[in-house]
């Protein structure tokens, strides 16, 4: 619980469009295709988004 509140933390500081994607794949539930969609952008847009998000959110989580 300690953990997701953090993740939380972070998170609602992350720049856009990192903090959209990330939401709309971890909490949507949302394929990248579906992400891609809404940002009208290609599938590897999105897949990039996420995966650079996710270490956005990994390394503020290490310096916390």
């Amino acid at each position: 619980a300690d953990a997701a509140f953090r993740i939380h933390l972070v998170l609602h500081d992350l720049e856009e469009p990192y903090k959209e994607v990330f939401q709309l794949r971890v909490f949507g539930e949302l394929s990248f295709t579906q992400i891609a969609s809404i940002f009208r952008k290609t599938e590897s847009w999105a897949r990039v988004t996420y995966h650079r998000a996710k270490q956005m959110i990994v390394k503020q989580m290490e310096d916390v």
